[in-house]
């Protein structure tokens, strides 16, 4: 393929002007001449790289409808892409809303009151008596293996008398019945004294009938 050619065109040319028979034709050797136009000719470049024209490569219609296909399916994912885009900038801008909701919260300080485990065991007496009976054992032992579970816990001992008799020897009684307690714990539980409290609270009227008001009130304590 050349991109430089030579032009060579002649041409037969008749003079049709000036006076003449109108009844005669002009159109013979006597009015006419021979012209030869020459010359060089370059042939640019073209887009397909050649100097030439080029056919079109010819598409049958199963390829033409397949790249209609293709064309159409990048657009549905640029524009599945748009949606996406929008609405992870709506998702941004309500996040921008929370957030700026939230540091402009004042912080709320929540006081929490640590309360202490409670746990209490009731050891009865006879009338007059501060012995405790084998019967309500059980219940002393209730306190002592609860107390040797936790080392940390302590105990308080109360203890009532009903209304019979004076109110000094009712005192004493009370008294006495919170010691029997405390000296079972210690001796036979070896509980340390430091963890026990012993109290005589007189006459007690915690219960509706008087009988059932000679008892002592053992309340276990522990921090959590």
């Amino acid at each position: 393929e050349k991109a430089w050619a030579i032009s060579l065109k002649p041409s037969l040319v008749y003079d049709m002007e000036g006076d003449f028979n109108r009844h005669k034709s002009r159109f013979n050797a006597n009015n006419a001449r021979v012209e030869l136009l020459a010359g060089i000719v370059y042939y640019i470049k073209g887009s397909s790289g050649r100097h030439h024209a080029t056919r079109v490569k010819e598409y049958d219609q199963t390829e033409v409808d397949n790249l209609n296909a293709s064309v159409n399916s990048l657009r549905d994912q640029l524009l599945d892409s748009r949606k996406q885009t929008e609405e992870a900038i709506g998702r941004a801008g309500m996040l921008q809303k929370q957030l700026a909701e939230c540091q402009s919260k004042k912080p709320v300080i929540e006081t929490v009151i640590e309360k202490a485990k409670t746990l209490e065991s009731i050891v009865t007496f006879r009338q007059g008596s501060s012995k405790v009976d084998v019967s309500q054992l059980p219940n002393v032992e209730r306190i002592a293996s609860y107390m040797n579970r936790h080392p940390e816990s302590k105990v308080v001992i109360k203890g009532y008398s009903s209304p019979e008799g004076s109110i000094e020897v009712n005192e004493r009684i009370a008294c006495a019945r919170a010691e029997s307690v405390k000296s079972i714990l210690m001796k036979k539980y070896r509980i340390a004294a430091s963890r026990i409290t012993a109290e005589g609270q007189g006459i007690g009227d915690m219960f509706s009938a008087p009988d059932w008001n000679r008892v002592c009130i053992c309340t276990l304590q522990e921090n959590k």
